[in-house]
């Protein structure tokens, strides 16, 4: 009458532990280092030569590190600070009580500000704070499922790559 068989015996691997994110946040399908023609980015080896950066520091993490701080550049920063001027003029109008009331305490607490971008372990440290969840340093786009697996464990994939300053309010990846 009953089936005493492990009914996850044929199911694919998936992981079990925190830990083994380290086994799937490096599987990145597209946008890590390799760009397509249409991408701001493409012709630009400086460019592509940062992400290289960015995406050996998220190939190098291991779950409990700390997340490595970026020196960001001059050219970096101002993008970021154009972006930020952009998305902060729209939040008034566009975003809920939530994100207002953290973005607020996010800026309070020198995380966020136009001239300097954040670093990912001092957002995750807030983030874990607030809510439980934590980031984790990943190299570009992953599937659906390794994404989804990691919000099972309250981690959220993040790149630390700033967008092309040719084109700062465009971004080709998701």
């Amino acid at each position: 009458m009953f089936n005493n068989d492990d009914p996850l015996k044929n199911a694919p691997w998936f992981p079990q532990t925190i830990a083994e994110l380290d086994n799937t946040a490096n599987m990145v399908l597209m946008y890590g280092t390799d760009f397509d023609g249409d991408h701001p980015g493409f012709k630009d080896n400086e460019y592509q030569e940062r992400r290289r950066l960015f995406a050996d520091i998220a190939y190098n993490y291991r779950h409990g590190q700390t997340i490595p701080r970026i020196e960001y550049t001059k050219e970096e920063i101002e993008t970021w600070g154009r972006v930020f001027s952009e998305l902060e003029s729209l939040y008034p109008t566009h975003a809920c009580q939530e994100f207002l009331h953290n973005f607020k305490e996010l800026c309070e607490g020198d995380i966020y500000k136009i001239d300097s971008i954040p670093q990912l372990e001092d957002v995750s440290q807030f983030l874990k704070e607030q809510s439980g969840f934590q980031l984790r340093p990943v190299a570009g786009y992953l599937s659906p499922r390794n994404f989804l697996a990691g919000l099972a464990f309250r981690v959220f994939h993040c790149t630390q790559y700033v967008r092309h300053r040719s084109s700062p309010l465009y971004t080709p990846e998701p």
